[in-house]
């Protein structure tokens, strides 16, 4: 089995004899510690650790999404994929600066304030900034933005589009869509601070928004899903923390499910069979009306937010599950990681519909030492070795 039959075989909850991987991104400021640790600094990370296959892309065990958006920051758009951002995109520009911090507008026109040595070269991958300012704040600023996500702008798909069509025809890895869900893109617009209370004040202006959102990306990718055959959707939302969702399941089922119903109803009509939803944080009340909606995966499933995966998968035991595999373990003892893989991976392999991971990005307090060992015990129990 290729890596996209075996991807889809998991999904079906069907037994394969390599369990994909949930490997997640590498981020700057992990590369830079296993770089003095013994990582060559020209090494692609999924073939340092034994995951690339024949393909020159490298492993896409789980998947290559084919579209992209700017992330509040300033990065994440790639030329390569659907745009599915503000086009055009707000000049992202450095307002203010001194030794240690850095005010800037990004391109999806949020201003922010943030440390400068998290951003003057690139992303490090885990820093935390103040927002300041959001392009919307009132109708007339809806209006106006809304111009800049026109389905119909030439600048959508990539400019090499039908040889990237030809070449997926013949791919031998899972491919998929990434993109804002109306929480998302709703808050990207607003705030989260506004997008909460506007929820409660005039839900009517944000379910207008948030059905904008659902309209923009079933006209935006239409074009791709009559052209190319896709295996996946990844409808990204963080919308919950620590302690819970950040709106009650009341509200998320008033405003936020008539939008999925009519995305996932978009996306299986079209021959999808995986539509998952990725957030973080306690989300678990949430569960419910995403799989009424049509979602049938979540992740990445956070420990630390009590999102426990052998609990969730015994209570639904259809939803496909990445992830759950406590990141902080990894900066432990070499026990501690043993104990936490084998307490939950054997449990869930056996039942099948998931993908083995960390429940996020791969923290900087973990050595390159640690994750060898931890890659070790993962190929091991999915039957890598």
């Amino acid at each position: 089995m290729n890596n996209r039959e075996k991807y889809l075989s998991v999904c079906r909850f069907e037994k394969v004899d390599k369990v994909p991987i949930s490997l997640g991104d590498f981020r700057r400021d992990v590369l830079k510690r296993w770089w003095k640790e013994g990582l060559p600094k020209k090494a692609n990370p999924e073939k340092y650790f034994g995951f690339a296959d024949k393909s020159s892309e490298g492993s896409h065990s789980l998947g290559l999404s084919i579209s992209s958006y700017p992330q509040a920051g300033g990065w994440g758009l790639d030329s390569n994929k659907i745009n599915l951002g503000p086009i055009p995109a707000f000049k992202q520009q450095i307002l203010t600066e001194d030794k240690r911090y850095r005010v800037w507008i990004d391109q999806l026109g949020i201003t922010q304030k943030g440390l400068r040595r998290d951003w003057e070269k690139g992303w490090t991958g885990f820093a935390t900034r103040v927002f300041i300012d959001f392009p919307v704040k009132n109708r007339e600023d809806y209006i106006n933005i809304k111009k800049r996500y026109r389905s119909d702008n030439s600048g959508r798909y990539p400019k090499n589009w039908l040889k990237l069509v030809k070449k997926w025809q013949k791919r031998s890895y899972p491919i998929g869509f990434s993109l804002r869900g109306p929480f998302w893109f709703t808050r990207d617009m607003m705030g989260m601070h506004q997008t909460l209370i506007e929820m409660y004040r005039n839900p009517e202006f944000i379910r207008e928004v948030m059905d904008f959102s659902t309209e923009f990306h079933i006209e935006c990718l239409s074009k791709a899903v009559k052209e190319v055959e896709v295996d996946f959707v990844w409808i990204n939302e963080d919308m919950g923390y620590h302690k819970g969702p950040m709106m009650s399941p009341n509200m998320a089922k008033k405003l936020i499910l008539p939008c999925y119903i009519r995305l996932c109803k978009f996306f299986t009509n079209h021959g999808i069979e995986v539509i998952n939803l990725d957030s973080d944080g306690n989300v678990k009340p949430l569960i419910p009306i995403w799989l009424k909606g049509g979602i049938n995966g979540i992740g990445p499933c956070e420990v630390a937010a009590n999102m426990d995966i052998l609990s969730i998968r015994k209570k639904y035991p259809q939803l496909i599950i990445y992830g759950g595999i406590d990141k902080r373990k990894l900066s432990q003892g070499k026990k501690d990681i043993e104990e936490e893989l084998y307490s939950k991976i054997p449990y869930m392999i056996e039942r099948g519909g998931y993908f083995p991971g960390v429940d996020h990005a791969v923290p900087a307090d973990v050595s390159l030492e640690n994750y060898k060992f931890f890659i070790f015990l993962l190929k091991k129990i999915c039957g890598w070795k």
